[in-house]
C-alpha cells in the first residue's frame, strides 16, 4: 500500500513546487505541509487539522481529497501496535464465587481504613500550616496585566492573549491590533473591523486604505480549546507584497454595462491584456453564498465552516455573501496569488471581480468593485 506521505511529495515534485511556494499559495504553515509528508502528525493540534490540511493539500495538488484522507486512515490503522495480551491465548479458569466476595470486603476494608488515615493527617497539617490573616485586611490577589507592543522590526513573532495590543505606526498614525478571542481561532478587533485568522491560515490588511497592504498576519500555533494559552502569531510589515504605485494612471471604465461616475474600486494587478482568473474561496463559517462567471454561470448554496469553493472565469466574476467576513477569498492569476478581504463582520456583499480596461493606454486592471 502507498505511503501518503509520499504521495503528496511525489504529486508536488511532478508540479516542480518547492514547499516554500506551496505554503504561500495554500495559506498552510510549512512546517504542517512538511509533517503530512514526512508522518510526522504529532506536530498538529489534533486529528481534525490532520485531515483538514490533509484535504486542501490533496486539492491543491490535484488529487482526489477523498481517497488521500482514506489512504491517511489506512496507514493509520496499520501503524497502530495490537497489545501482546491480545495475540497470547489466556488460560481460564475458574473461581468460587465465595472467594471473590470475601476477598473483596477485605479490600474495601483495609483501603477505607488507610483513606482515613491519610484524610486526618492533611486535615490536620492544613490546620496548623494555615497562615493567621489580620483582623480587617483582605487578602490581594495580583492580576496580570495586558501586554501591549509596538511594531519596530520587520517580523514580529510572539505568543498573545486576550486583551494584548499591537500597535503599528503607519504615516504618522498608529493603527491598533487588539485580541479579542484566541479559540478557536484568532479574532483581533481592527479599525476596518473584527479580523478571523485560524491556525495555519494568513491574512493581509490594508489598514489606512490606501490600495496597498500594511500587514501580513499569520497563526502559527493555537489552543482552539483552551484560550488561556494565547496563540503564537508572526506579523510581517514588509516583503510580502506589491503595492499598487501612487503613479499608476486613473482606470477608465470601458466594460459592457456603464459604471457610475462614482462607483469605487480596488486595483489587485494590471496587464497588458486581460487573462483567466481562479477565485479560491475558503469560508470560515456558515455562509449563504451566490457566484456568476462571466455573466452566464451562476451558482448559489449555503457552505459550511472549512469548505472550498474554486471559480475560473475568462473575464469576471459577480460574488453575493451573507457576510463578507465569514469568507476568505483569493485571486490566482498571472503567477500571483492575491488575498481579498472584502467587508466588515456580518455585512452582505455584492461585488465585482473582473477585468476593465483603461481607453488611454490600452492596459487592463482587473479590480474589485462594489456593485449596488
Amino acid at each position: 500500500m502507498q505511503d501518503i506521505g509520499n504521495v503528496l511529495e511525489k504529486a508536488r515534485n511532478e508540479k516542480q513546487i518547492g514547499l516554500e511556494q506551496a505554503s504561500r499559495e495554500t495559506n498552510i504553515a510549512r512546517r504542517y505541509l512538511e509533517a503530512l509528508e514526512t508522518g510526522m502528525y504529532e506536530v498538529f493540534p489534533g486529528e481534525p487539522y490532520v485531515i483538514g490540511f490533509l484535504r486542501n493539500y490533496a486539492e491543491y495538488l490535484g488529487l482526489n481529497p477523498n481517497e488521500c484522507v482514506t489512504l491517511y486512515k489506512q496507514t493509520k490503522i496499520q501503524e497502530t501496535a495490537v497489545p501482546p495480551e491480545k495475540l497470547i491465548p489466556q488460560r481460564q479458569f475458574t473461581v468460587p464465587r465465595g472467594v471473590f466476595i470475601g476477598a473483596g470486603i477485605l479490600v474495601f476494608l483495609i483501603a477505607l481504613f488507610f483513606i482515613a488515615k491519610i484524610l486526618i493527617s492533611k486535615i490536620g497539617t492544613a490546620i496548623k500550616d494555615r497562615p493567621v490573616q489580620p483582623t480587617g485586611q483582605t487578602e490581594i490577589i495580583e492580576k496580570k496585566e495586558n501586554a501591549s507592543y509596538t511594531l519596530s522590526q520587520e517580523v514580529f513573532e510572539k505568543r498573545l492573549f486576550k486583551g494584548d495590543v499591537v500597535m503599528l505606526p503607519l504615516g504618522g498614525k498608529e493603527y491598533q491590533l487588539k485580541v479579542e478571542k484566541t479559540a478557536p481561532e484568532l479574532y483581533l478587533a481592527t479599525d476596518i473591523g473584527t479580523q478571523i485568522i485560524a491556525l495555519g491560515q494568513s491574512l493581509v490588511l490594508d489598514l489606512n486604505g490606501d490600495v496597498t497592504a500594511d500587514v501580513k498576519i499569520s497563526v502559527e500555533d493555537i489552543d482552539t480549546s483552551d484560550e488561556s494559552k494565547g496563540a503564537l502569531v508572526e506579523i510581517l510589515t514588509t516583503g510580502f507584497s506589491e503595492p499598487v504605485s501612487p503613479e499608476a494612471p486613473a482606470i477608465k471604465i470601458s466594460d459592457q454595462v456603464a459604471q457610475p461616475e462614482t462607483a469605487k474600486y480596488k486595483v489587485l494587478f494590471d496587464a497588458g491584456s486581460a487573462y483567466p482568473v481562479t477565485l479560491n474561496a475558503t469560508f470560515r463559517s456558515y455562509c449563504l453564498f451566490r457566484y456568476e462567471q462571466d455573466r452566464a454561470n451562476r451558482d448559489e448554496r449555503y457552505y459550511q465552516k472549512s469548505e472550498q469553493l474554486t471559480v475560473q472565469a475568462n473575464n469576471g466574476i459577480r460574488i453575493w455573501a451573507s457576510n463578507g467576513n465569514a469568507v476568505k477569498m483569493q485571486i490566482i492569476a498571472g503567477g500571483k496569488t492575491i488575498d481579498i478581504e472584502v467587508s466588515r463582520p456580518g455585512e452582505v456583499i455584492v461585488k465585482d471581480l473582473k477585468w476593465i480596461k483603461d481607453d488611454e493606454s490600452g492596459r487592463y486592471a482587473f479590480v474589485v468593485m462594489d456593485v449596488d
